[in-house]
């Protein structure tokens, strides 16, 4: 390989490094402050970056914002890889098989929530008023994941295993459960003196919800 080709390479590679740790930050200011709050130049200090960097990889704020709540989603469907809610002939019945699943689904969203409490912070902010910005997240992203989650919620509930929380609700009690106690970690540690963000903090906090959501799992 030639000089120049490994000059490119190398110059592609810190470009793509560049642009995910500018996704990064912005995940942190716009979880903050929402999407009118934060800035492009307080994203860019955030990496010691310098503004034009944003405008090279990103048309416009918008368009930051949306790569950025892309990486985000991507990042939580990889952490949901390789769940099992099919048959397993280890089990009893399939319907063993999907409970296991679902427990693991909620304790892999809770460890999400602590290490991306961006996830809820950002929906929250765009969730209170109508706009494209929530639309197009919504359609793209979350209605998605709400109609998959039903549909195996209410297999759960009809099975007995389930609590009996409403399907439609549910993405709701389970979101919130999840995520309140890492957007509002500050009061957590207030109240409680632990840190939520302890690996042992989070794992309890996992089977607390696994054992309330799923109280028939055998």
């Amino acid at each position: 390989m030639g000089q120049a080709q490994k000059r490119r390479r190398r110059l592609r590679r810190s470009r793509g490094d560049i642009r995910e740790r500018l996704l990064d930050a912005a995940l942190v200011e716009f979880g903050a402050k929402g999407f009118d709050g934060a800035s492009t130049r307080a994203i860019a200090e955030r990496i010691d970056a310098h503004q034009p960097q944003i405008h090279y990889h990103f048309e416009s704020k918008e368009a930051l914002w949306r790569a950025a709540v892309d990486h985000l989603f991507a990042e939580l469907g990889r952490a949901m890889e390789g769940l099992d809610f099919g048959a397993d002939p280890a089990r009893t019945t399939a319907i063993d098989t999907l409970a296991d699943g679902f427990a693991e689904l909620i304790r892999r969203f809770v460890r999400f929530a602590a290490a991306r409490p961006e996830l809820n912070q950002i929906m929250l902010h765009e969730a209170t008023a109508r706009s494209a910005r929530l639309r197009w997240m919504t359609d793209r992203h979350v209605r998605p994941l709400y109609d998959a989650v039903r549909v195996l919620w209410r297999r759960l509930r009809e099975a007995g295993i389930a609590a009996p929380i409403d399907d439609a609700m549910f993405h709701y009690v389970l979101v919130g459960a999840a995520s309140l106690p890492y957007v509002n970690a500050p009061e957590v540690r207030l109240l409680t003196k632990a840190e939520p963000t302890d690996p042992s903090w989070v794992e309890r906090h996992a089977d607390g919800l696994v054992a309330t959501f799923l109280p028939n799992r055998s």
